[in-house]
Formats: structure tokens, sequence, C-alpha cells
């Protein structure tokens, strides 16, 4: 049986399940090639049905990862800002108006486009609410037979966190916070408030340079802003802060006059801007430890999976890791809303047809791949010069390249689930250079200076390189670095003695581990300098987005599968 699962607002995405187990998974951003791609993912939905060999008509549920007509909720939030302000009544009655006209309600029309688009189908059609599709994306992939559950974003229909236990085949709602309450809406506003912008996902700036900041913020930000409760809850003061009005850069005067002019786009980054990112991050964070503990109490599980944008806050993780009583922890490496298109397959599958479990996410390579022939023949369309080597020879002569100084586009396989490269569209470097990093982030990548770059790592090494048994093969933890490890790999360590490692398997990414060992044996590092295959766009899909990257942007050399093309001048 075939199960199709959608998320069809920002990151829009696609996944196909078949007899429990994951087959395809794809952002829409990848083909569109525009960043957090919102509306119907009609390519994303051609890809797993293509992979799979199928059409429509073999699909029997389709499961859509938001119910529409809870509106009532954002309706009453909406109204009660009138009372503190017309502007904040404004900002939320406009986007209230364009996402129920443009949006929601066009979400009842998705069936009738699947079948315009792909062909008749007796599928049944599934709307599954935003944040139990987050909890079944975090649960029922996960290796847990039973476990805590915490989701957590800007907001899904109404609510933003959720509080629940999963065993087997089962998810309990325990507890929920609704809107204005919002984590995520919290720490998008201050995204606005530095200068950044919410809508292109810049809170991961926000983490990135609260690590060179200091908390003098933290006070304020925790006693009038964000602040938490006796029975295990937080409440998010939007007189002081509030999320819509950031949308369009405006903020209350309260936070004006407590930490001083918003900054604007653009505008250069003081230290004051440091100190904002470190004190709000700081406060998310304490905010995260209070509700974790909290749900230890209500469940008693040893486990904890997390979901939800917020989840993607690798440091956050780090400290959850640590300072939490939960052994083990599990994120998908698509923990924000494009995964909700796999929770809401799998709630279909599990909760509703209520088969068993039988599938664990070992690795996030579920994206489209090409074939060694077919990267060829794209190299010859643009007329370059290459190599075509086996893995014997090819992987020896990449690792003395990266550890001579040169910076490769590697192109590997299944592209990954999810925002983070992890080893099949990555550019690989050096860790130990340690002005590797501005290297990257300026010539290459063309981004701010403060951006971290991370380590892909043997999974067998993590005791070794951080001092503590660690398992992470998404890079969704940030954890301290052991001391007398910092120095040798300077290029991935943050600035706080952190870092923020892919733990690579050699079941699940063979090759890439291939890779990793070659470097280690020439100089004893058993990792790489990885960040994401990409400049100012999605992540390289096709070999084709590979080859356009490699013409207008500065790095040596370039691997289409067993292929190799290094730039003239860098033989």
């Amino acid at each position: 049986m075939y199960l199709l699962g959608l998320t069809t607002l920002g990151d829009s995405a696609a996944a196909l399940v078949k007899d429990g187990q994951l087959v395809a998974a794809v952002e829409e951003e990848r083909f569109s090639r525009k960043k957090h791609h919102a509306g119907f993912p009609y390519r994303s939905i051609k890809f797993c049905l293509d992979h799979a060999g199928i059409t429509l008509k073999d699909v029997e549920h389709v499961g859509h990862y938001w119910k529409p007509w809870i509106l009532r909720h954002k309706a009453v939030q909406a109204a009660k800002a009138a009372f503190i302000s017309p502007a904040m009544f404004k900002a939320r009655a406009d986007r209230g108006i364009a996402q129920v006209s443009d949006s929601y309600l066009g979400m009842f029309k998705h069936p009738k486009r699947l079948r315009e688009h792909f062909g008749d189908s007796s599928f049944k059609f599934h709307f599954i609410e935003h944040h139990q599709s987050h909890a079944a994306s975090a649960f029922f992939v996960s290796p847990f037979e039973s476990a805590a559950i915490l989701t957590w974003d800007g907001t899904g229909e109404d609510t933003t966190t959720l509080f629940c236990r999963g065993k087997g085949n089962r998810i309990e709602v325990l507890k929920r916070i609704k809107l204005p309450h919002s984590l995520g809406q919290f720490y998008s506003a201050v995204t606005n408030y530095i200068g950044f912008d919410m809508f292109a996902g810049d809170e991961w700036k926000v983490m990135g340079l609260a690590a060179y900041g200091k908390p003098r913020f933290y006070d304020f930000f925790r006693e009038k802003v964000l602040t938490t409760n006796g029975n295990g809850g937080f409440r998010f003061n939007i007189k002081a802060l509030d999320h819509h009005l950031a949308k369009h850069y405006e903020f209350p005067e309260t936070i004006i006059r407590e930490v001083g002019p918003p900054r604007l786009p653009g505008e250069e980054l003081t230290e004051v801007h440091w100190d904002v990112a470190s004190s709000a991050q700081k406060v998310l964070e304490d905010t995260a430890i209070h509700l974790v503990h909290q749900l230890k109490e209500m469940t008693g599980e040893e486990d904890l999976c997390m979901a939800g944008g917020v989840a993607f806050n690798s440091v956050m993780n780090g400290r959850i890791f640590h300072e939490t009583p939960f052994k083990r922890f599990f994120v998908q490496p698509a923990a924000g809303d494009a995964g909700c298109s796999i929770g809401a397959a799998y709630h279909v599958w599990h909760r509703k047809l209520g088969m068993p479990r039988s599938f664990v996410m070992e690795h996030a390579y579920w994206g489209p791949g090409f074939t060694s022939d077919e990267c060829r023949a794209a190299i010859e369309d643009e007329g370059l010069a290459y190599e075509t080597l086996p893995d014997g020879v090819l992987l020896p002569r990449l690792a003395k390249m990266i550890s001579e100084g040169a910076i490769i586009g590697w192109f590997n396989g299944r592209m990954e689930f999810g925002p983070r490269a992890l080893g099949a569209r990555s550019f690989l470097a050096d860790p130990r250079r340690s002005d590797m990093r501005e290297i990257l982030n300026h010539k290459v990548k063309l981004r701010e200076w403060f951006r971290p770059l991370a380590p892909s790592m043997h999974a067998e090494s993590a005791e070794e390189v951080f001092g503590v048994p660690h398992h992470d093969p998404f890079m969704i933890t940030v954890i301290a670095v052991a001391e007398d490890y910092r120095g040798r790999i300077p290029a991935v360590v943050h600035v706080d003695g952190t870092a923020r490692p892919q733990m690579v398997s050699r079941k699940t990414n063979p090759r890439y581990w291939e890779l990793i060992d070659e470097f280690k044996k020439i100089t004893g590092i058993p990792m790489l300098l990885n960040t994401s295959f990409n400049v100012q766009e999605p992540i390289v899909c096709t070999p084709q987005d590979a080859l356009r990257t490699f013409r207008n942007a500065n790095f040596d050399a370039l691997v289409l599968e067993d292929h190799l093309i290094v730039r003239s001048g860098n033989e």
C-alpha cells in the first residue's frame, strides 16, 4: 500500500511511504530553486511517484499536514490585538485575510489538484493537525518503542507547542500551548529586530551570531518578554515584542527603550546586535530546558523525540542533551514543516490504519539521485574536461587535494531531505585550516563572516573528539569539543569551543565514510569540513545545478559521482 504525505505552505514537500517503509521525500525548493518554496509541491510529488515507478492511481491514502478549518483561536487573538494597538491588529488582520483566502481555503482543493495534475485516483484524503504531523514525523521514524515527544514552532493551526507520549503505533496528546505564546514567533521577531529576515529563514543567523555576544539583555527578555511559569509552561508578551509587527520591522516602544533601536536590514552589525542575539538565545534555551523537564515529569520516559522549527536550534539541543534527564533523543533531519510530509503519511499509516511500526530513519538520503551516465552527459553538455576514476583512485586523490587546501564540490548519491548537507551535496574542505571559515564564507558561499561550519566525522571517533559518547547523524546538536582537540580543527570549532557534528556511518553512506578515512590516513584527523553545496540558493539537486554553481563560484574541483572536474590552474 502506498501513502503520500504533503506539506503545502512554506517549505512545501512530498513524501511517499510503501507498506510502512519510507521510499522518497523531497522539498519543492530543490526543483523550483526558490528557498522555502510555498505552494503545492507538484514536482516533489512527481519525483516521489516516478522514483517508485507508480502513478497516483496506486496511492490509496494522502495525508496533509494541516486542518484548514481551525481558525477560531487565531481570529480571537487578532481581535484581542485591537485592544493593544491598531497597528498590531492590522498586522494580524492583513496576514489572516491573506492566509484564509490564499492558503487555507485553497487546501480544500488539494484532492482535485492531485487528480487534475496526476490522473484519476480513488485515494482517501486526510487532513492531519499540524503539530500531530510534527509528532508523527519524529516518533514514528525514531528507534524508540516509547518516548516523550515535544513539538514546537511558530504555530500550526492554533497550537505552538505540543507535549505528547508515544508508545508503539500510538501518540497521546498530554498538553498544548497556544497562540500568542510561541517560542518560534519569539525567535523570529528577534531575527527581524537584528535586521535579518524571518521569511528567508534567517533564524540560523541569530543562533550563529549569539556565540559572539554577551547576554546583557537577558533579564529584560526573561522578565518582560518570554517568561516561564510554575506549571511547566511559558508566556510570550506581545506588548513588548510582537511577531506580526516584526514582519514589517515595526517594534513596540518597550523593547526599543530597553535594548535600543532595531537594526535596519543592511546596516552594520555591532556588539549590541551580538548581545541581543546572545540574550535571546539564552532565554530560548532556558525556556526549552524548563519545558523539557516538565515533559519528563509528565511522561516518566527515558527517551525524547522533538520536531518543529525550534528543534533546529542545535545550540539549544546541545543543552538538552547535557542538562536534562533524558538518556537519548531523536530529531529527524527535516524537523521543520517539510518533515510534516513524512509525519502526515505515517500518522495515517499508524494512527488511522492501525499498522505496526517497522521503519527507523537512519539517514537523510531520500531525494533525487543520478547515475554516472546522467552526470557524464551533463558534463559533456557543458563542454568541460573531466576524468572518470574508480573510487580506489578518486578518493585518495580527493583527500590529498583537500589536505593541500582545495575546496571540493561533492555530489554523491541521493540528496538529503532537510536543510542540512550531510555528504550527498556538500562543499568539503580541510578542518585544520584556521582561515578556511573565512575563505568559504566570503569567497565561496558569499555570506556573513560569523556563519559556522561543521565537521562530518567517522561515527566511531565521537568520544575521541568530544570526550563523551555522542551519536548525531543529522548535524542537529552543538556540543563542546574536547580541549585537546580544539586546536587541531579550528575551522569547525565555534568561538565558544563547540561544534555541530555529523556522525557518518559506514553503513548508511559508505562512500563518504571512505573519503573521510582517506583524509584520516593523510592527516590523522577523522573528519572533513562540510557545508552545504549552494551559493545563495537551495542546495544543488541535479548535475546541472552543480555545474552551474561550479561555473559561477570560486572553488577548486567538482565531483559528480565518479567524474572529477578540476578547475584550470588547480591540476
